[in-house]
């Protein structure tokens, strides 16, 4: 609250042209967001000004100076798929230092959303994958780091922005519950770690813009999750200045040509209130205070030309691709390699990539293979190696390691690795299925030719993918948009340097599933899939570029593997699945009543030869809820040595047995309603290996 009353203080000070200054962005777009000669209360620095970039995963460096200068980290949804807090610290720490490195103190990220679809375009970009508590606990963990470094971060993109296709005409409609529960809930933990901006996004929701939505920025973000910075719009998103200012829109992006250029002339007509406008500035500058820009950690306000890539953070984006790799199936211990002496084969163009997307400032034949979701946050680099050289700088002994785009190079091998990606995934629009393209077609030549070579699949993945060629395969290994270093971790991961750790942040469709419609040539494309219900009442192809669209969320809750759960569907693989170089067993569970809250503690026993890495989940479900399915109230990452023991507990809290009442419209616990709950520990949500039904601290209600 202090920072509020500075920054109160210091916008009544200010004249309105300052005031006025910090509301829209300078000519150039992606540059400054307004700045201010402070007056009467400078800075340590003095002029104090605003500077923004993408992304999430690293300092974009769109133009040419500065083109290649930052790290290309993992895509967050790699992050989500650690489902480990400390590795979501070390990533935004990193990245935030590149950024204040660069002289930029508003950091244009992290993505929050939901993957309420798994074909939707940006799910890359996506901290939070399909759960919204892992999202709230990742997003704390990124965010906190962030503001440590007197970096502002930016929620986005608020709200309900769960698909790209059309995302400009779309209307939402979602239930109150739904919006509480799923789709603000990672927003609110990022908000509490210390988020300074929040993006509205483009589409409508309930009949009305994102960024000028009263309901949405007023009432949800200010009122119920206690927002106190700025609203920033997404690049374009603004229609109307008086509305938008209504609503409670603080700054137009990119301000070029923009509606908030009416406002000095609103001001003077009294279309728009000097009140309003002193409380919009006085937004911007709360969180600058928040983040200590007037304090002494201000970073300079001017985009350098400083390549600030190091070693160290390298290291960073290497660890958060070993953090996130998913071992989907490890046949009779195929992986990890035992190279000496073997003949190996890597199969397919993507395992000998050699182009990097084009870019501003990046030219086609720059060397590198492209692991990176494409759009405003992409992060060009000239850094990046083929998969090919990292499996040899990592496997010398081998008798020989080569390479065929076809199946050639497998015959007489003795172990094969096929290489595939889904890499074509861009902001704007959404993918067209679920497969992963040449996975299928090089795992049935290699296995035509007989004999008695592993398979191996390395998929490059940005979400989910159906796998019905793993069962052709000895072993699968998923890497979700690694970045530049992905060469470098997949030839630890491959030869054992290192082993993978990640848990899936999304669920894998049963095989076979494909979106209504299909997406041929010349015709429109029906996004939203039966078995992701809340679509269209009519396809996508019945309507025009600018019409109105409606998007009625009405499966609510039941998004991801609540859906499969609650409609008794096996999915390919589950949300929270995951191998490792070992195996764990759990054992002697016990829970405990400590006043409201549940204590659950058991052990957990590597049973296997290496160390490794288990992930245990806590699972809740209101049996007063129907339909009842289980959600993700708790999750550890844990190191255990080969043949050691080590102890875990989760503490079930009254929030975590809490629900958004819609009768009440607030949230209620299972303590407050004398409800039962039941608490569930297993490895992924779909193997659970304990549950009790619990009522702690309700009278006369003991656990059994």
């Amino acid at each position: 609250r202090v920072a509020q009353r500075c920054a109160e203080q210091l916008a009544r000070q200010l004249s309105r042209a300052d005031r006025l200054q910090l509301l829209h962005g300078s000519p150039g777009g992606m540059g400054y967001a307004g700045y201010i000669e402070v007056h009467g209360v400078r800075g340590p620095q003095g002029t104090v000004r605003l500077t923004m970039n993408d992304g999430p995963q690293g300092y974009n460096g769109y133009t040419k100076p500065t083109v290649g200068k930052g790290t290309q980290f993992p895509d967050l949804i790699a992050v989500a798929a650690s489902f480990d807090r400390e590795t979501a610290a070390a990533f935004g720490a990193a990245v935030a230092e590149e950024f204040r490195t660069k002289g930029c103190n508003v950091l244009l990220g992290p993505d929050v959303e939901i993957v309420r679809s798994p074909l939707s375009g940006r799910t890359f970009e996506s901290l939070s994958g399909e759960d919204p508590f892992l999202g709230g606990r990742m997003a704390a963990a990124y965010v906190g780091e962030v503001h440590k470094r007197g970096i502002i971060a930016t929620a986005k993109h608020w709200l309900d922005n769960e698909q790209e296709k059309h995302r400009q005409e779309l209307d939402v409609v979602v239930g109150d519950r739904a919006q509480h529960e799923i789709y603000m809930a990672p927003f609110k933990a990022a908000i509490d770690a210390g988020a300074g901006a929040v993006m509205c996004a483009y589409n409508s929701v309930y009949g009305t813009h994102a960024c000028e939505n009263k309901r949405l920025l007023k009432d949800l973000l200010r009122h119920d999750a206690g927002f106190r910075g700025f609203v920033m719009s997404d690049w374009g998103a603004t229609h109307d200045a008086g509305r938008s200012v209504d609503g409670g829109l603080d700054v137009e992006m990119p301000g070029d040509k923009g509606t908030f250029n009416q406002l000095p002339a609103m001001v003077d007509d009294g279309r728009v209130s000097g009140a309003a406008v002193d409380a919009m500035a006085a937004h911007v500058l709360t969180s600058m205070y928040e983040a200590g820009q007037y304090g002494g950690r201000y970073p300079g306000g001017a985009v350098n030309n400083n390549d600030v890539t190091t070693d160290a953070h390298r290291e960073v984006a290497t660890q958060v691709i070993i953090d996130s790799a998913i071992l989907l199936k490890n046949r009779e211990e195929t992986l990890p390699l035992a190279t000496k002496g073997k003949k190996i084969a890597m199969i397919g163009k993507m395992c000998q990539q050699t182009t990097v997307h084009t870019a501003p400032g990046v030219t086609p034949g720059d060397t590198g293979t492209p692991f990176m979701g494409q759009g405003s946050g992409y992060v060009p680099t000239r850094r990046t190696s083929s998969l090919l050289n990292g499996l040899k700088t990592h496997a010398p002994g081998a008798a020989s390691v080569s390479w065929s785009a076809d199946a050639s190079a497998a015959k007489n091998a003795d172990v094969a690795i096929v290489c595939a990606s889904q890499w074509n995934v861009h902001e704007g629009w959404d993918r067209m299925d679920f497969e992963l393209p040449e996975a299928g077609d090089l795992v049935a030549a290699v296995r035509k030719q007989g004999g008695n070579t592993r398979i191996v699949v390395v998929g490059i993945i940005p979400g989910a993918v159906t796998t019905w060629w793993a069962h052709h395969a000895d072993a699968v290994l998923l890497l979700l948009m690694p970045g530049e270093q992905a060469a470098e971790a997949a030839g630890r991961l491959l030869t054992g340097a290192a082993s993978p750790a990640g848990r899936l942040p999304v669920t894998l469709p049963p095989n076979g599933w494909k979106p209504l419609g299909g997406w041929p040539a010349g015709k429109d494309h029906q996004f939203l899939t039966e078995q992701y219900p809340g679509t269209q009442p009519k396809p996508f192809a019945q309507y025009k570029w600018g019409q109105h669209l409606v998007a009625n969320f009405t499966e609510g809750t039941l998004v991801g593997y609540r859906w499969f759960d609650a409609k008794h569907v096996k999915p390919g693989f589950p949300f929270g699945y995951g191998l490792t170089y070992t195996t764990f067993s759990y054992d002697g569970f016990k829970a405990e009543c400590a006043d409201d809250r549940v204590v659950v503690s058991f052990t957990i026993t590597n049973t296997g030869r290496r160390a490794g890495k288990a992930v245990p989940q806590m699972y809740v479900s209101f049996p007063s809820l129907l339909p009842t399915v289980r959600q993700l109230r708790g999750f550890q990452k844990l190191e255990v040595a080969a043949g050691a023991t080590v102890g875990a507990t989760f503490v079930m809290t009254p929030e975590d047995a809490s629900y958004f009442d819609e009768a009440k419209k607030r949230w209620v616990s299972a303590v407050e309603k004398r409800e039962r709950v039941t608490v569930s520990v297993g490895a992924s949500s779909g193997h659970i290996l304990w549950k009790e039904s619990t009522g702690c601290g309700l009278p006369a209600l003991e656990v059994k």
